[in-house]
């Protein structure tokens, strides 16, 4: 809630008392960071900031008894369990490694979760720079100790290749770690990570293989998508899309209902894209191609 103090000037500035016989203008103030999602970042002073993140995602389906489904339910059981984890001495967190091929649906699960925290009123923070988001949650803390979070690491080995894993591991597990925290990272590479990350309880408790989607996801969200097929369509659309990942299920959907393609010329054109990895060795000694590879005669792309 936004400071009730009147404020006397266009800007909004108030005093903020900074300390015994001590003042410094501040902006409006506010009692609690509005639930959402944030990415952090550090100005030159080292000061925090937090800036909304806006999740534009296609729509959300939970499904009953599928994989999201049963880790919202442990997080949902997790929060309520703080209680029973002070009484044997515990920080109460937990760490979630979702692992598992491109589309298959690890970011949904992500933005589930993160609208589910939302939804309660409270805060997910993405991580982008570890030093930065340490820092930037542990003053969150500072300002509301109690409230529930939720840590968001995507692609965690390009985290660590970038930066390193000694603030990570030291958020995970070591000297920067907080209360009522749940972390999430997920990869596409996960033998890239060290056995440090992978196989150290308390760090990530749950690593998760995150598949294509089995019939009875694809029907249900089919039947969601497409709700005018009948049952005999709904069911050849589960067999043509079997083994797609996830977000090639909303590819045929657009394919099909938004462009008009038939339904068979878009599963073949995904299973066939799904199969594919472009390289440059494809045209690397072709004829009349330039150093670079490139053939000298081709047309520029616009």
């Amino acid at each position: 809630m936004v400071n009730r103090l009147p404020v006397r000037n266009e800007f909004g500035y108030q005093w903020m008392v900074a300390g015994p016989n001590h003042f410094q203008v501040c902006g409006r103030t506010t009692d609690t960071l509005p639930a959402g999602a944030y990415t952090v970042s550090l100005d030159n002073c080292g000061n925090p900031h937090y800036h909304a993140r806006d999740l534009q995602v296609d729509e959300l389906i939970n499904f009953t008894d599928s994989l999201p489904a049963k880790v919202l339910g442990e997080i949902k059981l997790f929060w309520a369990s703080g209680e029973r984890f002070a009484r044997y001495g515990f920080l109460h967190r937990r760490g979630y490694l979702l692992y598992g091929k491109q589309g298959c649906g690890k970011s949904s699960l992500i933005h589930q979760l993160v609208s589910s925290v939302v939804a309660e009123g409270n805060v997910a923070f993405f991580c982008q720079h570890p030093y930065s988001f340490i820092r930037a949650a542990e003053k969150f803390r500072e300002v509301e100790p109690e409230r529930p979070i939720v840590c968001i690491f995507e692609d965690i080995d390009a985290i660590i290749e970038q930066y390193g894993d000694s603030e990570l591991l030291q958020w995970l597990d070591g000297n920067s770690q907080v209360n009522k925290a749940v972390n999430i990272a997920s990869t596409n590479y996960p033998e890239k990570l060290d056995r440090r990350i992978v196989s150290r309880p308390r760090r990530f408790d749950r690593i998760l293989r995150i598949d294509a989607p089995d019939a009875r996801v694809r029907e249900a969200y089919f039947g969601r998508k497409v709700a005018d097929l009948s049952p005999a369509e709904l069911a050849k659309w589960v067999e043509l899309t079997d083994g797609l990942p996830f977000a090639a299920l909303a590819e045929v959907v657009i394919s099909v209902c938004c462009l008009g393609n038939t339904l068979e010329e878009a599963t073949v054109l995904l299973k066939s894209l799904d199969a594919h990895n472009p390289s440059s060795l494809e045209f690397a000694n072709t004829p009349d191609a330039n150093a670079n590879g490139t053939p000298t005669d081709a047309p520029i792309p616009f």
